[in-house]
């Protein structure tokens, strides 16, 4: 396989000498490396040779920013995400960054690209794990219960595993962990070097799928729909527990029959555990800037003219101004959406089905319990039935 390399790493001084960045600059032979004395981003950017050549806009910096790696140290790599918008129905989840931005794939809607991209225009793959099981030690601690961490919110969690071994690190700590689980959310099908490991059911890997026409058009550089099938039922046969998360659907012409096949073909080779499925949506910020943010000759900007705020303007505590969620097509189209996708599922499999960062109204619509909400990157299910709707 042709493992993918960075065109330029930067390296911060303190974790020079760090077994991971040793193992990391080792895999990447010829390519340059500068080091800096400070994580701050301007000074990382203005270390960097590749970051400079970005002279054109938004959507330039974002692509020069896939090709730069920046090995820092293990500050803060443990924290809760929380949806700062209640009306949106989704549980708050512990992360475990081991990457931030840490993805070189080219999906056009990824929501990355605004989120931390215009702050921190590079790659950041953290380092001193001995540190990072610290933060995940003293998080376990607290808890008496069952706690899951998701290192695929601000990363492909296996797409750097040729670089990182993340996973070979991780993946039996977490196996030998009483109340602690791992997470991994991914696009990848970078999984030989974790097949053999011992995971003892604490890792549960998500794969992110879409229709194969879909992910050849949209999900650029990535690996195609098949390979990643491939991947998951590798990892199945291995005894890990695999989900699904089919996310976002695109209503393409003929967009039922292209999902009809799609669904079918996932359950041929693996069973999934769970599936989550969502649409098309997009912050704020992201939605004003469809006219640039997509690739040269992009057709996604079609499928945003008709959207709309998924809520009504409203003031939140810490906000200067009121939020109106995010945009998506109206809620009759997205509860049409979903229902048809239910419907294919359930020809299959009677696994628990989530929405991703919908309305409790749509959830009500398409029959699916709030009660019992079973998102891919939960461990159990969770009562999200008070959510607003």
């Amino acid at each position: 396989m042709d493992y993918w390399k960075p065109s330029e790493i930067i390296v911060h001084e303190s974790v020079k000498d760090d077994p991971v960045t040793g193992f990391f600059l080792g895999q990447c032979p010829g390519i340059r490396v500068k080091y800096v004395s400070s994580g701050i981003p301007k000074e990382i950017v203005k270390a960097s040779d590749v970051l400079g050549h970005a002279k054109g806009g938004m959507l330039d910096k974002i692509l020069m920013g896939k090709k730069v790696v920046y090995i820092g140290p293990a500050t803060d790599s443990v924290d809760v995400f929380t949806m700062p918008d209640d009306r949106m129905v989704c549980p708050h989840f512990e992360r475990l960054k081991l990457a931030s931005n840490g993805c070189f794939y080219r999906c056009e809607w990824c929501y990355l690209k605004l989120t931390y991209r215009a702050a921190f225009p590079f790659i950041t793959v953290r380092v001193q794990y001995e540190k990072i099981k610290d933060q995940l030690r003293k998080r376990l601690a607290e808890s008496k219960a069952p706690v899951i961490f998701n290192s695929g919110e601000l990363a492909d969690s296996l797409s750097m595993e040729h670089l990182t071994r993340a996973g070979r690190e991780f993946i039996p700590w977490f196996g030998q962990s009483e109340n602690g689980y791992l997470f991994m959310l991914t696009k990848s099908d970078n999984v030989d070097d974790i097949l053999d490991l011992p995971h003892n059911g604490h890792t549960i890997i998500a794969w992110s799928i879409n229709n194969g026409l879909v992910s050849q058009k949209y999900e650029l550089g990535a690996p195609p729909f098949e390979s990643r099938l491939l991947a998951a039922r590798k990892v199945q046969e291995a005894g890990y527990r695999v989900r699904i998360r089919l996310d976002p659907i695109i209503p393409f012409q003929g967009w039922e029959g292209g999902y009809s096949g799609t669904i079918k073909r996932i359950f041929e080779p693996i069973s999934p555990e769970s599936i989550t499925i969502g649409t098309l949506r997009f912050e704020e910020g992201f939605y004003k800037m469809r006219k640039t943010i997509f690739s040269k000759d992009s057709d996604l900007p079609q499928f945003l003219e008709g959207m709309e705020p998924m809520f009504p303007a409203k003031m939140f505590p810490g906000y200067k101004r009121a939020k109106s969620g995010k945009y998506s097509f109206r809620e009759e189209e997205r509860a049409e959406i979903f229902g048809f996708a239910i419907a294919e599922i359930r020809k299959y499999s009677d696994c628990p089905i989530a929405l991703c960062k919908e309305s409790a109204n749509v959830w009500n619509r398409v029959g699916l319990p709030l009660s019992k909400c079973s998102c891919a990157c939960q461990l159990d299910s969770v009562d999200m039935a008070a959510s607003p709707a």
